[in-house]
C-alpha cells in the first residue's frame, strides 16, 4: 500500500514525495512540486508497475516493453515530444535491440544503439540516452530487469559549438537592418525580453503592460507548429518556470507603445490580437515565420555575399557580418543580464529556466574570465614577483 505523501525541502524549494512498494521488496520514490503533479506521477508509475507485473517477464521483449512505456507516457507529453519519443523508439532503439529479451539487455547493447548515432552531435545523442534511461529505469522499478543497464550511459560526440552573444555594435546593426520590416517586432522582443520563439509568437496585447511605473510582459502563452504549418497557441508552456513577468526597458516600451497606438479598433479588440502577427492580428504560420526571418538572413554574409554588397534588382545591402538566429536573440539577452551584474536567481527567473544548472553553466562561462576581470590580479601576482627580484 502506498505511503502517505510527505513534504520535503530541497535546493529549489518545497516538493512532495510518495513511496510506492517495489516488486520484490523495497520502495520507489515519486516526487512532485505540487500535490496534483504528484498524484499524476503516482498514477503513471502505478500503471507502469501493473502493466509490467501482468506481462510474462521471462519472455518480455524490448519492443513490447517500449510500446507499453510509450502508451503510458504519451498522455503526459506535448505533441512535439510525442514525435521525439516515437522516432527514438521506432527508428533508433528498436531496430537495434527491439527483438531481444529486455532482461538480457546489457550496457554493451545500449552502446550498440548509440553507435548508430555516432555521426551526430552530442546533443542529438543525449535524446537517445535520455529515453533509454527512462525506459530501463521504469523497467527496473517494475521488476522487468534485475538491474538498470543504462545507469552510467553517456552521450558521445563533440560538444555543441560555444555560443557568442551579439556585441553592442552588432545589436545596433541588427536593429538597423530590420527597421520597418515585418520581422522587427520579433527581433525587438527577442533582444529585450529573451523570450523563446514560441513565446514571442504566442504573445497577445492583453499580456503587454505598458504603464509608466513598471512596464512588463506577462508570458502566459506559447505558439507551436505541430505539423510545421498551422500555428497552435496554448497556455501550456514548456515548464512551470516559463510562466513569468518580464520588466522591459524604455526602448522596448516606446516601440511597443508606438505599435499599439497604430492599431485600429477598441481596447478589447486590440487585446485579442497578437503582437507579432499576420495582417489580421492572427498568429503567424511556420512558413511565414521562416520567410520573415529570411529577410534578416538575406542581409548577412551568411547568404554567401560580401559585407557592403548590394543584392541585384533589390534595395538590399549586406550589413551584417554575423549569422543571426532566433535563439541568438535570447542568448544575447541572458548574457547582458549576467554581465550587467544581475543576481543568478533573477536571471533564472527572467529566462524561464526550469533547471538552475542551465543558468549556472552560462553564468560560470561568462563571469570572471574576461581579461578585464583578471588583469588586476595578474598584475598583482607578476609585479610582486618582479619586486622580489
Amino acid at each position: 500500500m502506498p505511503r502517505k505523501a510527505q513534504t520535503k525541502h530541497g535546493p529549489e524549494g518545497r516538493y512532495y514525495r510518495k513511496r510506492l512498494p517495489k516488486p520484490g521488496g523495497g520502495w520507489i520514490d515519486v516526487y512532485g512540486k505540487t500535490l496534483t503533479e504528484l498524484a499524476e506521477k503516482v498514477t503513471l508509475k502505478q500503471n507502469e508497475l501493473a502493466a509490467a507485473d501482468a506481462a510474462p517477464k521471462d519472455q518480455l521483449y524490448v519492443f513490447e516493453y517500449a510500446a507499453g512505456f510509450y502508451a503510458r507516457r504519451a498522455p503526459h507529453l506535448s505533441a512535439e515530444r510525442r514525435k521525439v519519443y516515437q522516432y527514438q523508439i521506432n527508428k533508433v532503439i528498436c531496430p537495434v535491440i527491439g527483438g531481444k529479451l529486455i532482461r538480457e539487455i546489457t550496457r554493451d547493447d545500449l552502446e550498440d544503439v548509440l553507435a548508430t548515432r555516432a555521426h551526430l552531435s552530442r546533443r542529438s545523442q543525449k535524446e537517445t540516452v535520455q529515453i533509454l534511461k527512462q525506459i530501463f529505469e521504469a523497467a527496473e522499478d517494475a521488476g522487468a530487469v534485475p538491474r538498470d543497464p543504462s545507469r552510467k550511459l553517456e552521450a558521445h560526440g563533440d560538444p555543441p559549438p560555444k555560443k557568442n552573444a551579439l556585441t553592442e555594435p552588432q545589436e545596433e546593426q541588427l536593429l538597423a537592418a530590420v527597421r520597418g520590416l515585418k520581422i522587427e517586432p520579433f527581433v525587438m522582443l527577442g533582444l529585450f525580453t529573451g523570450m523563446r520563439r514560441g513565446e514571442i509568437c504566442g504573445l497577445r496585447w492583453d499580456c503587454v503592460d505598458l504603464n509608466e511605473k513598471a512596464p512588463c510582459i506577462h508570458v502566459r502563452r506559447a505558439c507551436r507548429w505541430p505539423d510545421k504549418i498551422r500555428p497552435v497557441v496554448s497556455d501550456k508552456l514548456k515548464s512551470p518556470s516559463a510562466y513569468r513577468s518580464i520588466p522591459i526597458p524604455k526602448q522596448l516600451q516606446n516601440y511597443l507603445q508606438a505599435v499599439r497606438d497604430a492599431q485600429e479598433g477598441t481596447d478589447a479588440q486590440i487585446a485579442r490580437r497578437y503582437v507579432f502577427c499576420n495582417a489580421d492580428g492572427s498568429p503567424v504560420s511556420y512558413s511565414t515565420l521562416r520567410r520573415r526571418w529570411d529577410c534578416v538572413r538575406r542581409r548577412s554574409t551568411a547568404s554567401g555575399r560580401e559585407l557592403g554588397e548590394k543584392i541585384r534588382n533589390r534595395r538590399i545591402w549586406i550589413t551584417l557580418d554575423f549569422t543571426p538566429t532566433p535563439h541568438l536573440l535570447r542568448h544575447t539577452y541572458i548574457t547582458r543580464l549576467i554581465l550587467g551584474g544581475a543576481d543568478l536567481k533573477r536571471v533564472q527567473y527572467l529566462a524561464g529556466h526550469a533547471d538552475s544548472k542551465i543558468t549556472l553553466e552560462i553564468y560560470t562561462s561568462l563571469q570572471g574570465n574576461a581579461p578585464e576581470d583578471m588583469i588586476d590580479k595578474i598584475w598583482e601576482i607578476f609585479d610582486a614577483s618582479d619586486d622580489a627580484e
